[in-house]
């Protein structure tokens, strides 16, 4: 062998100059590799090479592809020590891409080849690693998820699986099949799916998202499970897919149950986390929640979690569906966590009974799930029964007493929290009040001495149960329990007593009294009593007890059957019937009887009776409550149903073992009932899981009980009524036969006809139109057959069954939903359903639905099997259709074409539903037509041509004649039903996908309008075809008869041997056919379809047409002289032209005589055209006006000719429409639609059409550049965007030049003075781009995304960006002031604008600096500071003509998008943001915003964000808001006269604060202080508003209740919680220090009390100074004596009131009212400052003088005679004081007649109230 050489030509490089032959052998191979190198780069690069090329076009050589085989041998040969894992690392090259799999199997081939001798499995670790060139390791990677097992297996590599063998075998059998399945897909590595997740280059992001979108449609299952075992994931987009896959699974998929089982094996916490996010977002998931977790069996598990209130509402749920044992779990739970989970479960009635008060309310609540009120009871008795601090036993007693409130029927619950402290008595020991007993014990003693009717006590028993008083209730459950613990008692009452109580306890239990806790043992005692010997007292009881609930008897089957077991009652005729009829409506009734089973659907009817209630699913669940069979104690149930709840492949051993000592033979029954009415029939995914235990029970006995009530079930639900309309209970029937057909067939046992007989049942279901209920049953239970060794095909009883459902199969009108069923069976016994023979037993049968006697059966099945076979005969020739060529033909709108190539799922919808709808119409039509014209043709051509020789003229005549008839008479049949048809199938398919209804209307609407006419064409297309095969095979006979004879030389004329001479045709001389047809006789036919279509036309112009003759000479007159005015006319435009003038006349005059024509749109569409003609002719502006606004009057007449007109405007392709003025003109009056214009004019700016540029640069000269704009830059924004890349190209004339100059002059012209250097243009085109977009709801985010990257960069300085929103709000504000006001139409548009340039911020606040949340937040700081410059600038340039509307749609949008954005992290800071650009618009620095800024702040999403803000920010930012609102609008309201304006303002602004009171009351709580003083005196409305306000938690005492002793309510030693800002202003006169020494020496200090009036008299001048301070220092004066040592003194003793009794007496009138005010402002809800105040104030008016003691109760009364609301302690404070009869002798009271009569009108209020 020869040297190598080394002047660097690759190897690759001449492998692939030579072609495929170059290796198709080893020697060849080697003849290249002599004098290369042989290494791993370059051994690499050959394979890369051939992987990339392995199809070479150009290639000329022999072979078809690369035999690497060869190469490998040769290249070992050369280089026997190559490292070929070296070679596969140095794959890791730019050049290296996998295109599909024949080149991924090259490479394997390749490896494979190369280690023959050492059997190395594929290096797939090599490509797992992380690569330099990411992009070709997804390539490989791709390539191996979705290559064939065949090339590369990874299942058998030694790879981490996702799914390993411990997690299959840890699941029951029944969800093995579906794992097995997963586990040997090739995504199951882990190690492959953690190489996709750690790719990091950006630039195939997009191509990694789209691989992960496709896994999550075929394989979530092992990318969530693989997510879950790559812990923790770095990437934010992997832990988004994570997100997204959880929820897929959570809110419903068909393997969800198995995902969460094998999820919760894999990683708990995931799932935990997950379903704890899930619950946060919204807490009514909990119920998919906990279904989840009781069907994975992980409910205890979960339960056990550490999130109190989530595992609360679960716990709650789960005890509601009888899954769990409230009561014991938590015990075991407050046991095991303590007094903290005791403070959680506190907490969570606290949250739920909030969250129900605000539901009652109406007002916004949070979704949430209900307590049902055995929840809340279990949770009250166990708190009760616990020692707990006693804050925290407080707080469950005011608890109780809202529960109450919400849930009258707790009242006994009330009272068990209420002793609970007390004492730990039971339910039988409670006690209730001495006058309760008493009135219990009175009550039984009128009723054992006849003065009641037990009828009658039963009543008050029943309204007292129902009734809200406490008394009553107490009253009611006293009675209940005084009578049933004496039930022990009852054998020693006498007869007369005994017989009453029997009657009572029987009328109480008829009327739903009875609890269900004391209901069974009610029903014990009668049951006991009955069971003593006939006519014994005890059996008088009962059975006068049972009488009186007799009607309630159906409600307890296995009540009634333990009844109808007592031989007495048997004995007696009066029990006997009753017992009978209840049994026999039960389906339970079990005496002996020789009458054949019943398999039937539906009860059976009895001689005598008429259609009973059959049993129904819940009827099935109920029995169980109620069993006859003996059941274990309560303990034992308790545990058999944990054991069942728990029970797993896994625990199977432990568990049965337990559950076999628990269960007892005699409980056997109960334990069949429990499973399979509790278990089997709601839990299908765990039958296998039962089916196990029962087997490794081993107990024969228990398993052939099983079956016997599985039987009884089924019997159950097909006697029942509602069975096929319940889908809960059909759903019910169909898991207890897969269990059936488990228990039986599975095991080889056979189910006998006397239990259940399917043909029977299939029968008699046809018959009864109950097919959805027998064939579903049938089919799960033969699906087990599969499984048998005898009972699997060719069985005959089994073949006999697969018969009948074939031929229900085979029925026309067989649901699609059933076929499918009898497909699933077929399959899983692998049998062929087309291969089967169906039975004919249902040929003898009518259709379903008919019941006729047997004289008219006989015709009526002739009848049908006549209809049949004319059925048959016509359906016969239903033609095959290939859509292809339909398909291609389809035609699209721009809008449909764009959405289609974005969407190509949609695409498939809407050729899939087009597809559906014309298979479905078309081809019976065709057939049909086909038929008809055949058959007519037939006999006419046969009849002319009978003497006719030639087959050719035969054929081409019978062809002309049938085709047009076919092809017209199927379009003419079938156009309105295939467009109906179109149009529903586009709309399902389309809804079926995700799209919204609304659009998929809108879209099949477009597509069928558009496609219709096509649709039709390829109809007509197809009837002809069809209908000239067809008219050749009926004529065949006579084409073959003209064949023969001119074969055969026969001489003579030719005579058809049916329609020829020899017949004598009955016809006239000149009629009869003598010899071969002539040319003109010929031509009837050959012009059949011009003669045709032209009669129909012209018969429709006739009918539509009769005489417009002269109608069209009146209009052609009125044209002509309307063109003669405008000619002669000298008026310069049309504003100047009067309204009468004789133009404005005729223009009028034309469209009225238009429409009255007989044809009006085509007479529109011809004066549409001359109108464009003359425009297009004219020279002046006037007549450029007039017959612009008279076509404008034309298109109002006709949208079909505007449409025609426009079209041709906009879309033809003719130079002389490119008329600047004219187009300009019709812009200006809203004639042409300018975004479809606008995207025409740039597509042939853009081609460099002729003339196109110069017409385009003046008309936007004319549009954008003249005094008055007619349209904005954004309605041209194309346009300009194609000039402006002519510009930058140099490609551009002077005139665009000139033009982008001026444009660029016009937008900088108002920001010359600003140094900034910046390219207006270039911004305003951005932000017009931006808008432009927006038009276009269905554009991808990508183009946005793009866009907003591009402003961002573009305005990259902060000056930059200042700038931009500048120019953007200044442009959107000066376009809605100017064109606003304009049209409808301007006004939406200015509109949108202002809406777009918000969603514009929001998308650069999205994007701007990534993670860096301040960033976001000052870009939005930004924005709003300059839109506050702005609205600053133009609120004082314009003045009174300020127009607020544009900024607050400015405001309010961009307040919305920005919430759109769901940037949790930042929702504060952006809230704060805006409540700061809020406060600084405040009313009293823009007073021309003042409504707009109400209407801001009390946004419905704005105002409660804001309060919910963490760490008070809101609150305060809430108070700034408030009280500036309050600043304004107080001025304003001391004016003698109130303007409209200034009234509506008040009321909006009492909307605003009655709002916060209703929602937010602690709110007003913390800050009336602050509010107060900013309200003047004369507002004691919003006043008494503000100080209304109590916390929500409170329960507010009726101050008009007689004898209410105000000293005892407990709120009253409870400091209120307020804002202390209001101790500045003491601060700040240095008065607080002064204060403290004064409370402190007890009032000794009389110093300080004339420094204080001096401090007054000082501010007398100023009303609200001295307002403030007198505020601020009565309340702090007071707070501190409340809180102080005196506290507890006297009030005379008291330092306060000694400072106000020093005020009052050395104050002037007005001081003493705004002191008096100050102290009336305490007076709110009950706490300890409106205890003190309210005492002082009584104390004062009882101390001071007549004219103080008015002034008083002028300040109480002012306050109260106003509309509500009214503070609390207002009103207990006044009643307190009018209590007092002294009161009403003061002469302030009698001064004048007015003030007397108010004062007796209050009086007789308070006394009608308090009696």
């Amino acid at each position: 062998m020869s040297r190598p050489t080394t002047d660097g030509v690759e190897l690759s490089k001449v492998i692939f100059e030579q072609g495929y032959s170059s290796c198709s052998t080893p020697e060849d191979a080697m003849r290249v590799m002599e004098n290369k190198q042989v290494n791993a780069m370059t051994v690499a690069r050959v394979l890369i090479m051939m992987v990339q090329t392995h199809t070479l076009p150009h290639s000329t050589n022999d072979g078809s592809t690369w035999e690497v085989e060869n190469f490998v041998v040769a290249a070992k040969k050369k280089a026997p020590d190559l490292d070929w894992k070296a070679v596969m690392n140095e794959l890791d090259s730019p050049e290296f891409i996998v295109y599909d799999a024949i080149g991924f199997k090259l490479l394997v081939n390749a490896w494979y080849c190369s280690q023959k001798d050492t059997h190395l499995p594929f290096p797939v670790h090599t490509f797992m690693q992380p690569w330099r060139n990411a992009r070709a390791q997804l390539s490989v990677l791709y390539q191996m998820v979705y290559g064939s097992p065949d090339v590369l297996d990874l299942t058998q590599l030694p790879l981490r699986k996702i799914l390993q063998t411990s997690h299959i075998q840890a699941l029951p059998m029944s969800m093995r099949t579906t794992l097995l399945h997963l586990a040997s897909q090739q995504l199951n590595c882990l190690d492959l799916l953690e190489a996709l997740m750690e790719i990091k280059d950006t630039a195939i992001t997009e191509d990694l998202r789209l691989l992960m979108d496709r896994l999550v449609l075929q394989a979530p299952e092992l990318l969530l499970l693989g997510l879950a075992q790559i812990q923790p994931i770095k990437h934010e987009h992997n832990r988004d897919l994570l997100l997204r896959l959880f929820h897929l699974f959570v809110i419903g998929h068909a393997n969800s149950v198995l995902v969460m089982v094998l999820l919760w094996n894999i990683n708990p916490a995931l799932l935990l986390e997950g379903f704890l996010d899930m619950y946060k977002k919204d807490p009514t998931s909990i119920s998919r929640i906990l279904d989840l977790s009781q069907e994975a069996k992980i409910l205890s598990h979960i339960l056990r979690t550490d999130a109190p209130f989530f595992v609360l509402d679960m716990a709650a749920l789960a005890a509601r569906r009888q899954h769990l044992n409230m009561e014991k779990w938590l015990n075991e739970r407050v046991s095991a966590k303590g007094i903290p989970f005791v403070v959680a479960c506190i907490g969570f009635l606290e949250t739920k009974c909030a969250i129900e008060m605000s539901r009652r309310s109406g007002t916004t609540h949070l979704p949430t799930l209900q307590l049902s009120m055995e929840v809340i009871k279990t949770i009250f008795h166990v708190l009760t029964q616990r020692p707990m601090p006693s804050g925290e036993s407080a707080k469950i007693g005011k608890l109780v007493q809202i529960c109450t409130q919400l849930y009258p029927q707790l009242g006994d619950t009330r009272l068990d929290v209420e002793k609970s402290t007390n004492t730990e008595q039971g339910d039988n020991d409670r006690s209730y009040s001495p006058e309760v007993e008493e009135m219990v014990r009175i009550y039984f003693e009128r009723l054992y001495t006849n003065n009641i009717s037990a009828t009658r006590f039963a009543t008050v028993l029943k309204a007292c149960q129902e009734s809200k008083e406490q008394r009553q209730i107490d009253f009611f459950h006293c009675t209940l329990h005084t009578l049933l613990d004496e039930a022990r008692f009852f054998n020693q009452y006498p007869d007369n007593e005994l017989m009453a109580t029997g009657e009572l306890l029987g009328l109480l239990i008829h009327q739903h009294s009875v609890s269900f806790d004391l209901l069974r043992s009610s029903l014990k005692y009668i049951l006991d009593a009955l069971n003593d010997p006939p006519h014994s007292k005890m059996f008088n009881f009962g059975s006068h007890a049972l009488a009186q609930f007799k009607d309630r008897l159906p409600e307890w089957p296995q009540y009634t059957l333990l009844l109808s077991r007592i031989d007495a009652l048997r004995s007696s005729s009066r029990w006997t019937e009753t017992l009978t009829t209840t049994l026999e409506q039960l389906s339970l009734h079990s005496s002996g009887t020789t009458e054949p089973p019943h398999h039937g659907i539906g009860p059976r009817e009895p001689p005598g009776h008429g259609k009973e209630k059959g049993a129904t699913a819940d009827v099935l669940l109920d029995t169980f409550s109620d069993t006859a069979v003996q059941a274990p104690s309560i303990k034992v149930q308790e545990r058999v149903s944990f054991l069942i709840n728990n029970l797993s492949i896994i625990n199977m051993e432990s568990k049965k073992t337990e559950l076999a000592q628990l269960l007892e033979e005699s409980t056997w029954e109960w334990f069949g009932h429990y499973l399979v009415v509790r278990r089997v029939s709601i839990e299908p995914n765990n039958h296998e899981l039962y089916s196990s235990l029962l087997k490794s029970l081993d107990m024969v006995t228990l398993v052939d009980i099983v079956v016997e009530e599985t039987y009884n079930s089924i019997k159950l639900l097909l006697q029942s009524d509602s069975i096929t309309d319940a889908t809960a209970d059909k759903s019910i029937l169909k898991h207890l036969g897969s269990w059936l057909g488990r228990m039986t067939l599975g095991r080889n046992k056979p189910i006998r006809h006397k239990d259940l007989s399917f043909k029977d049942l299939l029968l008699d279901a046809y018959d009864r139109d109950r097919l959805t209920v027998a064939i579903p049953l049938t089919c799960k239970v033969l699906q087990h057959a599969s499984e048998s060794k005898i009972f699997k095909p060719p069985n005959p009883w089994i073949m006999s069954i697969l018969k009948l459902l074939a031929e229900l199969y085979w029925k026309d009108n067989m649901k699609l939903v059933l076929k499918f069923e009898i497909e699933i069976v077929y399959k899983a016994l692998d049998v062929n359903l087309n291969d089967t023979e169906p039975s004919s037993l249902l040929k003898k049968r009518l259709p379903p639905g008919i019941d006729i006697d047997d004289e008219n059966r006989r015709l009526i099945k002739q009848q049908l099997e006549h209809i049949e076979s004319v059925s048959n005969a016509l359906t016969e020739g239903i033609p095959e259709v290939d859509l292809t060529l339909l398909l291609a033909k389809l035609q699209f709108g721009p809008a449909i074409a764009e959405f289609m190539l974005k969407q190509p799922v949609a695409k498939a919808a809407i050729f899939r539903a087009i597809s559906e709808a014309f298979e479905e119409v078309v081809p019976p039509v065709i057939a049909t037509s086909c038929n008809i014209v055949v058959a007519s043709t037939k006999e006419l051509v046969l009849k002319d041509f009978a003497t006719e020789a030639e087959e050719v003229k035969l054929r081409k005549a019978a062809h002309a004649m049938v085709q047009p008839l076919a092809a017209n008479l199927a379009v003419a049949t079938c156009k309105d039903a295939l467009y109906k048809s179109i149009l529903s199938a586009i709309q399902m398919h389309l809804i079926h996908i995700g799209l919204p209804e609304s659009l998929a209307q809108e879209i099949s609407a477009l597509v069928a309008a558009d496609n219709i006419d096509i649709v039709c064409w390829f109809t007509e297309h197809i009837a002809q075809t069809k209908v000239a095969l067809d008219i050749d095979n009926v004529l065949l006979a006579a084409y073959t008869s003209r064949i023969t004879h001119r074969e055969r030389g026969i001489t003579g004329g030719y005579h058809d041997a049916n329609y020829g001479s020899s017949r004598k045709i009955n016809l006239p001389e000149s009629l009869q056919p003598t010899s071969n047809i002539t040319q003109k006789q010929m031509q009837v036919y050959d012009t059949f379809h011009d003669i045709f279509t032209d009669h129909q036309r012209e018969a429709l112009r006739l009918s539509r047409e009769p005489a417009q003759d002269g109608i069209m000479e009146k209009l052609e007159q009125v044209w002509v002289e309307l063109n003669r005015q405008i000619q002669q006319s000298t008026i310069p435009n049309c504003a100047q032209l009067p309204p009468n003038h004789a133009i404005c006349l005729l223009i009028r005059q034309m469209p009225v005589m238009m429409s009255q024509s007989t044809n009006p749109l085509k007479t529109v569409i011809l004066f549409s055209e001359r109108v464009i003609a003359m425009l297009y002719q004219s020279v002046t502006t006037f007549a450029l006006e007039i017959y612009t606004a008279f076509l404008q009057s034309l298109f109002d007449l006709s949208g079909e000719a505007a449409k025609e007109a426009l079209a041709w405007l906009v879309y033809a392709d003719d130079e002389r429409k490119y008329n600047a003025p004219v187009i300009a003109m019709l812009i200006r009056y809203e004639l042409l639609p300018l975004e479809e214009y606008d995207v025409q004019l740039a597509k042939l700016i853009t081609v460099k059409a002729d003339s196109i540029i110069e017409f385009s640069t003046h008309l936007i000269r004319l549009c954008l550049l003249t005094n008055t704009p007619v349209t904005c830059l954004e309605d041209h924004i194309l346009t300009v965007a194609a000039l402006d890349k002519l510009v930058k190209e140099e490609e551009a004339p002077e005139s665009v030049l000139l033009l982008m100059k001026n444009l660029k002059k016009q937008f900088s012209l108002p920001y010359e003075e600003i140094p900034l250097k910046v390219d207006c243009l270039e911004l305003r085109m951005l932000l017009a781009q931006w808008i432009r977009l927006c038009h276009y709801p269905m554009g991808p985010q990508s183009l946005y995304s793009t866009l907003t990257q591009k402003v961002l960069k573009t305005t990259q300085s902060e000056e930059g960006k200042y700038f931009f929103f500048r120019l953007c709000i200044e442009t959107c504000v000066n376009y809605y002031v100017t064109f606003s006001p304009n049209s409808v139409s301007h006004q939406g548009r200015v509109a949108s604008m202002i809406d777009q340039f918000s969603k514009l911020v929001s998308s650069m606040i999205a994007m701007e600096g990534g993670e860096d949340q301040k960033a976001k937040v000052k870009l939005l700081s930004d924005a709003l500071s300059v839109i506050i410059l702005v609205l600053a600038n133009h609120h004082e340039r314009r003045g009174t003509n300020f127009d607020q509307k544009p900024f607050l749609r400015l405001l309010s949008s961009l307040f919305t998008e920005v919430n759109k954005l769901d940037i949790h992290s930042t929702d504060s800071s952006m809230m704060i943001a805006f409540s700061d650009a809020f406060y600084t618009l405040q009313p009293i620095q823009f007073p021309g915003f003042a409504f707009s800024w109400l209407q801001l702040i009390s946004h419905r999403n704005f105002l409660p964000q804001l309060m919910v803000v963490n760490d008070s920010k809101g609150w305060t930012m809430c108070q700034g808001l408030v009280l500036s609102l309050l600043k304004f609008l107080g001025p304003l309201l001391e004016k003698r006269s109130l303007q409209n304006a200034t009234k509506t303002f008040y009321r909006g602004t009492l909307r605003v604060l009655v709002v916060l009171l209703h929602d937010f009351p602690e709110f007003f709580c913390n800050n009336y202080m602050v509010f107060v003083q900013a309200i003047p005196h004369s507002c004691i409305q919003l006043r008494n508003l503000v100080l209304s306000a109590f916390p929500r938690v409170m329960h507010l005492p009726d101050p008009f209740t007689p004898d209410l002793q105000l000293e005892s309510i407990l709120e009253y030693k409870e400091e209120p919680v307020l804002d202390e800002g209001y101790q500045v202003i003491l601060l700040e006169n240095n008065v607080k220090a002064a204060i403290d020494a004064y409370t402190k020496s007890q009032g000794q200090d009389i110093q300080f009390l004339d420094s204080i009036m001096e401090h007054i008299n000082n501010t007398t001048g100023d009303t609200i100074a001295c307002q403030e301070f007198l505020t601020s220092f009565v309340l702090y004066i007071g707070s501190r004596t409340t809180s102080s040592s005196c506290a507890n003194a006297p009030m005379k003793e008291n330092a306060a009131v000694t400072v106000f009794q020093f005020m009052l007496s050395h104050m002037e009138p007005q001081g003493r009212y705004l002191l008096l005010n100050a102290i009336a402002d305490h007076l709110r809800y009950p706490n300890s400052h409106t205890h003190f105040f309210s005492k002082a104030l009584l104390y004062l008016f009882d101390k001071q003088s007549e004219t103080v003691k008015e002034q008083i109760t002028r300040v109480l009364l002012e306050r109260l005679i106003v509309n509500r609301p009214h503070p609390w302690g207002l009103l207990a404070s006044f009643i307190e004081l009018i209590k007092d009869p002294s009161f009403w002798k003061h002469e302030f009271i009698r001064c004048s007649p007015d003030i007397e009569r108010l004062f007796d009108n209050v009086s007789r209020s308070i006394k009608h109230t308090v009696a």
